[in-house]
């Protein structure tokens, strides 16, 4: 199987997997845990599963270099961790569905992001994915923009960090670290600032009932060798712009499991955005590689036209 193929499959089966956890993460909060408390353990948990498999494995080590330590601080602090902090904290001030929706952004800003700062160069099919598979987005999570206005600000925040992991992971290098041990790193450093937050603010529970610790065991397992893994695997092979649009297969995954265990109500609305978001990763799929780049489209034509 080729390389990009490989990318492919991987983010759309982390966003599906990333797309479980609403479902994982109320049935804990109804066992006694908390948003705060439940990013900690999920990144904790998973520490002495990844450090067994890394051991196990020959080909990997534990050394890193300055340069990627540096790295992997500002990316795990700055990205990862503040991702999960951001998105749940505006999940106390405002809707659930509203804050998806503006942490969503994040797509289009990765592309914006990989021009702006990076000089990557625009295809006009990433372009027309990343408006698409937006628009899908908020025709999923439509509703009023209500609510305080820093939980608003938060959820904000939280697509903005998140643009920043998908693209510091593509360009600082650390996409050419093996993907197990880049999620080893990146979950020490996001569980000890997770620690330090929910200690803070007082959300560090113990009081989890036996069945709420074992499905929070089964969540961080499930979605850091999963979902984290099989996304930093994609960035590697296919890059941050198109693993950003082919990840919004998560808010899909959500729908369906609302409609099929808590009954909610399937609408033309969402039926349109659920199909908008398939016509974006399928287009990306098939033409990722094939189409020009936005900035010579028009001399194409020009081109076409002359005698």
């Amino acid at each position: 199987m080729k390389s990009r193929t490989i990318g492919y499959i991987s983010v759309m089966i982390s966003g599906m997997i990333f797309g479980t956890m609403p479902l994982l993460a109320k049935f804990i909060f109804s066992q006694g845990g908390n948003s705060i408390n439940l990013v900690f353990w999920r990144f904790f948990f998973a520490l002495p599963v990844l450090f067994y498999l890394i051991r196990r494995n020959p080909e990997i080590d534990f050394k890193i270099t300055r340069t990627q330590t540096k790295n992997l601080l500002y990316v795990g602090v700055f990205g990862y961790a503040a991702t999960a902090m951001t998105l749940y904290i505006s999940y106390n001030f405002i809707a659930t569905g509203v804050a998806t929706t503006l942490h969503f952004v994040y797509p289009i800003l990765v592309i914006i992001g990989s021009a702006a700062f990076y000089k990557d160069r625009l295809t006009f099919i990433k372009v027309f994915c990343g408006i698409v598979s937006t628009v899908g987005i908020y025709l999923l999570y439509s509703g009023e923009l209500s609510g305080s206005l820093f939980g608003i600000f938060m959820a904000l925040i939280s697509g903005v960090t998140y643009a920043f992991y998908v693209l510091y992971i593509d360009k600082s290098g650390l996409k050419k670290m093996h993907s197990l041990k880049l999620t080893f790193y990146l979950s020490v450093i996001a569980s000890i600032s997770m620690f330090f937050f929910a200690w803070i603010t007082r959300n560090l529970t113990l009081q989890i009932t036996l069945l709420g610790w074992s499905v929070t065991l089964f969540l961080s397992i499930f979605v850091t060798l999963g979902a984290v893994n099989l996304l930093n695997v994609g960035i590697q092979r296919i890059g941050s712009q198109s693993s950003g649009i082919l990840s919004t297969l998560e808010p899909i995954t959500s729908i369906i499991l609302g409609i099929l265990i808590f009954s909610e109500i399937l609408n033309l609305q969402i039926v349109i955005g659920c199909a908008l978001i398939l016509v974006a990763v399928i287009l990306i799929v098939k033409f990722d590689k094939v189409v020009l780049p936005v900035d010579k489209l028009t001399k194409t034509k020009r081109a076409q036209i002359k005698p």
